[in-house]
């Protein structure tokens, strides 16, 4: 079988994952740009020199699997059309999502831009948690910052560097050394905004931040993130579980937990994030996602 080089080279999709295929090898790499899977392909060659959509088959195409061994997330579907992967994504909570690739020159790391000359300096010292009720134990939550590395809560200190990406140059995160593990003091990574820092951790696909920090002078002057005003509410707690369909339900509090509506502020809850928004509204601007009249 010949190998087209219309498919050889490498795949993003922007954030999620990202695809190298050499001849019958493929590796998908996911977020993180740790390795999800290195498996061998076939395909229609000819088909797909012609242009012609072209399924490619996986000889293995689970992306992860639970601690018992079980498939948790796979690729269903990857086919080559109009010059772009399309990949039939499946997870056993959230169910399908169809993810667009396209080809680029770069490897995996060369979307990261490693701006530590710039930002390291203004960065040193203590940084206060912010908190709605501040009290004399939030000063003990205190993100400390020496050198290169990052220290939160305690005195253990683990290096990072302060980076941009590609697709968003102008917002600085700070990631730890290695910029690949996702368990960096025990959030994702820490975004890098005018007089404050913010801790983020992935939950699913949407991003939210846990904590805010400052410098102690400037507690009472920041403009705090909506999203770090309310609290972090655990999405799976209101889906039931089905053993075929795994969770199901949406991931807002039932009818019966939210606050009574007033004919002057009628609020309705995002099915996404469930953040609660104006009635009048059509999108939520916490996530984007399109409310339901």
């Amino acid at each position: 079988m010949s190998w087209s080089e219309k498919l050889n080279g490498f795949w993003e999709e922007g954030y999620h994952y990202y695809l190298e295929f050499n001849n019958e090898k493929l590796t998908v790499r996911n977020y993180r740009r740790e390795i999800a899977v290195e498996t061998t392909v076939s395909y229609n060659c000819e088909a797909l020199e012609r242009g012609e959509r072209t399924v490619i088959s996986l000889a293995d195409n689970v992306l992860s699997r639970t601690w018992d061994g079980k498939m948790m997330t796979e690729i269903k579907e990857l086919a080559y059309e109009n010059g772009e992967l399309k990949m039939l994504y499946y997870y056993t909570i959230m169910g399908e999502t169809l993810y667009t690739l396209k080809k680029v020159s770069h490897g995996p790391f060369d979307h990261i831009r490693i701006r530590d000359d710039e930002f390291l300096e203004g960065l040193q010292g203590e940084w206060i948690r912010w908190s709605e009720n501040r009290g004399n134990s939030e000063y003990s939550m205190v993100l400390r910052i020496k050198g290169n590395k990052l220290s939160f809560f305690d005195e253990q200190f683990e290096p990072f560097h302060a980076v941009s990406y590609s697709y968003s140059p102008d917002q600085v995160y700070l990631v730890p050394e290695n910029l690949i593990s996702d368990n960096f003091r025990g959030f994702t990574r820490v975004e890098v905004l005018p007089d404050m820092l913010t801790s983020t951790m992935m939950v699913m696909d949407a991003s939210m931040p846990l904590y805010v920090f400052a410098r102690k002078e400037n507690l009472d002057r920041i403009s705090v993130p909506a999203a770090a005003r309310r609290p972090m509410v655990n999405t799976m707690q209101y889906r039931a579980h089905d053993p075929e369909k795994g969770f199901t339900g949406m991931p807002y509090p039932p009818k019966e937990d939210r606050p009574s509506d007033t004919a002057e502020d009628v609020l309705k809850f995002c099915p996404e994030c469930g953040y609660k928004n104006s009635d009048k509204l059509s999108f939520c601007p916490e996530c984007g996602s399109r409310l339901k009249k």
